[in-house]
């Protein structure tokens, strides 16, 4: 299985009219693109975000991205594919880890701290202003299809982005990262009148290879467990036997409860009636397939036939998983049936 890496995308006035360009500061312009992205005051509405896409690899297979935040606090993203090794990379607001396949690495270089607490935001520019990066505006750069405000933002220890901004509309429409690789935003949607990015391609220095990611889903001020940000693991990836098998009810309204062994998980309505099996088979130490004992028995090869389940985190009375279904995803909180 191959490991692939993922860049992620990771408001105030508007410039009075008839100001001239000229004389805009990188605040004024920065201020601007908040104002476009919806403004400060709705912004500020949203406390939480539980987000989708769909990744495209250069080769053309696909992963599913979710991330989870608590605006400026804490951050987590879960990349989930039936032909790649699982990612799954958490900031619980202090300690950053990464999870690639059954490795854990404990992150503590300032670069990659600095660029996840970017990630707790979900507007970047507006990252840049609560974090107070300083700001500078560098010589304008027109493009064959758009002329840009350039603005360089530096977080206090150094770490520095260039931002090219359309003169237009103040959108941000690309991001230089310290390492040479770039994310450039090409589509966006409005949800609760707030700008999100729907489509992303984000570009190597090292290559001439390009990722695609396509929003799928947005979901504002859901409540999200601790649990998220929490990485369970201190030197290697273990499911441990009080969450591997047992007895699981939802956190998430559904009234389901599911008994879990070694090959299957079997589901009971609350009244505890029969439901269906689904086989089982881990994949990882994290990590297992269910497939429906009805698609078995009706030969239903279809990728939605099949599921392919990440546990994220755990403690001791609960945990919380990402699954893909063929073009279906979702994200689930458990906890063990009392």
């Amino acid at each position: 299985m191959k490991v692939f890496k993922t860049i992620t995308l990771l408001l105030i006035s508007v410039v009075a009219f008839g100001q001239k360009t000229d004389s805009l500061s990188a605040e004024q312009i920065l201020d601007s693109s908040i104002a476009f992205c919806g403004g400060i005051q709705k912004i500020d509405k949203i406390e939480s975000s539980s987000i989708n896409y769909l990744l495209i690899q250069p080769d053309k297979s696909t992963a599913i991205i979710t991330e989870k935040r608590k605006t400026g606090q804490k951050y987590v993203q879960s990349v989930l594919s039936m032909n790649h090794m699982p990612q799954t990379t958490f900031f619980d607001g202090n300690t950053l880890s990464s999870v690639d396949g059954s490795s854990v690495i404990k992150v503590r270089d300032l670069e990659s701290i600095e660029e996840v607490k970017l990630k707790t935001f979900n507007q970047v520019q507006y990252g840049y202003k609560a974090l107070n990066y300083e700001l500078t505006r560098l010589p304008d750069k027109k493009f064959n299809n758009f002329d840009c405000y350039v603005v360089n933002a530096k977080a206090a220890y150094g770490y520095t982005t260039m931002n090219f901004f359309d003169k237009t509309n103040y959108r941000l429409l690309m991001v230089v990262y310290p390492n040479g690789n770039k994310s450039l935003m090409i589509e966006y949607m409005f949800k609760d009148s707030v700008l999100f990015n729907s489509h992303i391609v984000n570009t190597f220095a090292s290559s001439d290879e390009k990722q695609v990611l396509k929003l799928q889903h947005v979901h504002l001020n859901v409540n999200i467990s601790d649990l998220w940000f929490n990485c369970p693991y201190s030197d290697k990836v273990y499911t441990p036997p009080h969450i591997k098998t047992g007895e699981f009810v939802s956190r998430n309204g559904e009234k389901t409860v599911f008994t879990r062994t070694e090959k299957s998980q079997d589901y009971e309505d609350d009244q505890g009636k029969f439901i269906m099996r689904r086989f089982l088979k881990w994949s990882n130490e994290d990590t297992y397939g269910l497939i429906d004992e009805k698609a078995i028995n009706n030969n239903d090869t279809s990728p939605e036939s099949q599921i392919l389940v990440r546990i994220i985190s755990w403690d001791d009375n609960e945990y919380v998983c990402h699954w893909i279904a063929g073009k279906y995803t979702d994200t689930q909180d458990y906890k063990i049936k009392e």
